[in-house]
């Protein structure tokens, strides 16, 4: 069977994935400013405060960020990106692509250890992987009908049915991630979420306080060698602290409590105040208004058609936000800095601002005038803004708003249970590719939107997909499985008592020294 080398397909990725721009590498690459003038010490224990505790440590069923940024640490697929954007091999040493494009090989790195100190091999592969497809989203979406295979203990192969030119970077993408875990952690597993927290990554699970913190610790048989990028756990731990009220984790950067966290961009101001305190502006990705596709009201499209006619999202995202600095206006899915995938087709549903509009729509649905349960959390502050000025707005035509607010693990609960909703807000992380967002309620995909993303998956090249990625962003605009309010950027506040802090997909903390 003649095959693609990796080299090769890395080159044709590099093409593919609009995340190689410029501009992404300046931010996702960046480390803090002057690292190189820092005397670092060895060891010590790096302490960030989140903005929500992680439902679960289970990699394949969550894709919150806040577990994507714990559990980068843990956890390690057999792909990776690299600060660029390019699909570059971690756990695997190398793969191929057969002509077809039906069969992806992976050579394994050989030596690789667990933290319980097992060495991994195929075995392990083809049980995380097979686990993934089954109960992750993107997994779900685009790789139904797919198999990992073993070859033999350093060989597997991944079988699909159609080609699929997001393959590697869907295998490398953090959220929800195709982590490797023991198969012995898999097959003692439920659906509902693995019962060990056991990877190969620089930093193993030390304790998790339940409502307080998880600390990692630093895992002494890791080793960077031959890996795509660079992994090099200097810290003794990391303690990640549960803190929701922004307040406090900003009061802990100004005392030195803490050495990294996220914040608002309302909050910006206060940080550049901060003598040893600096901020970091990375891409974002939108924020959404979701619609429940399975019960309720939100089934109905000219309910959906009245919403967003009503919706003003200058009025949303200035609220979200605070400076038009902190995000773009765009109907499209992908950021406009994301120029392979980004697309305006659909724009004029986009930003109508138009209540007579929506009203129209209003009376052509079967709303009735009863109570929609609009539902969002707090522990994120541009997700819960956004519903206030929503449900205004919806008021407004004459849709009474019920507004639930809950904690970040409760607000999934409640979104996984399709009678507890009707519309949602929620921020999607950033994404090059237009495949975010298109699962329904049950976390399945919305069926009348395969039939779209296959076109694109089947494209020799995203230049031949362009017709299939307009034809997918006309029909979000037109049947509205969700509305696409904008894009946000991401603000990180970084001490500058550490050096090698860098961005990729999130903020990367294995690679980070505290000075002395």
């Amino acid at each position: 069977m003649k095959k693609l080398s990796w080299l090769l397909f890395t080159m044709i990725l590099m093409l593919m994935i609009a995340g190689c721009s410029s501009n992404e590498a300046s931010n996702n690459g960046s480390s803090t400013s002057n690292d190189e003038d820092k005397e670092t010490q060895e060891g010590g224990v790096l302490n960030v405060a989140i903005s929500s505790e992680p439902p679960t440590l289970d990699v394949h069923i969550n894709g919150s960020s806040v577990l994507k940024d714990v559990g980068r640490n843990i956890y390690e697929n057999l792909v990776t990106f690299d600060e660029s954007g390019n699909i570059v091999p971690d756990l695997a040493e190398s793969f191929e692509v057969s002509e077809d494009g039906l069969t992806y090989s992976f050579k394994l790195r050989e030596g690789i250890k667990f933290h319980n100190g097992k060495e991994l091999t195929a075995d392990d592969v083809v049980a995380s992987l097979n686990r993934w497809i089954k109960l992750s989203s993107p997994g779900k979406t685009n790789f139904q009908g797919s198999e990992f295979v073993k070859v033999d203990d350093y060989n597997v192969e991944l079988h699909i049915p159609s080609p699929n030119i997001n393959t590697p970077a869907l295998l490398a993408d953090p959220i929800p991630a195709a982590a490797i875990y023991p198969k012995e952690v898999v097959e003692s597993a439920e659906d509902t979420g693995v019962k060990e927290y056991i990877g190969t990554g620089p930093f193993k699970l030390k304790e998790w306080k339940q409502n307080q913190s998880i600390t990692v610790e630093r895992f002494e048989d890791y080793s960077s060698e031959g890996r795509g990028i660079a992994k090099e756990p200097k810290l003794d731990e990391i303690v990640f602290s549960f803190i929701t009220d922004e307040s406090t984790r900003i009061s802990g950067l100004s005392t030195g409590q803490f050495h990294v966290s996220n914040i608002s961009s309302d909050n910006v101001q206060q940080i550049e105040g901060l003598p040893d305190v600096s901020t970091e502006l990375s891409p974002g990705g939108f924020m959404g208004l979701f619609y429940n596709n399975l019960e309720g009201i939100s089934t109905d499209l000219n309910f959906r058609k009245a919403v967003n006619a009503a919706l003003n999202m200058d009025d949303i995202l200035i609220a979200s936000y605070g400076n038009p600095e902190f995000y773009e206006l765009t109907s499209s899915i992908v950021n406009p800095q994301y120029p392979n995938y980004y697309s305006e087709a659909g724009k004029e549903e986009y930003n109508q601002n138009d209540p007579e509009k929506a009203k129209e729509y209003l009376a052509q649905s079967n709303y009735n005038g009863e109570e929609i349960i609009l539902l969002t959390s707090r522990d994120n502050q541009d997700q819960y803004n956004s519903a206030v000025v929503i449900q205004q707005q919806l008021e407004a035509i004459g849709i009474k708003t019920k507004l639930e607010v809950y904690d970040w693990a409760t607000f999934q609960e409640k979104w996984a249970d399709p009678a507890a909703w009707d519309i949602l807000t929620v921020a999607w992380a950033s994404r090059s590719t237009i495949f975010q967002g298109f699962w329904g309620s049950d976390g399945q995909p919305v069926e009348e939107s395969v039939k779209y993303l296959d076109k694109i998956k089947a494209a020799p090249s995203v230049e031949e997909a362009r017709t299939a990625i307009d034809e997918t962003q006309s029909y979000v605009w037109d049947q509205l499985p969700f509305t696409v309010l904008g894009h946000r950027k991401q603000v990180n506040a970084i001490s500058n008592k550490i050096a090698g802090y860098q961005y990729n997909l999130g903020p990367v903390y294995y690679n980070i020294s505290l000075t002395k």
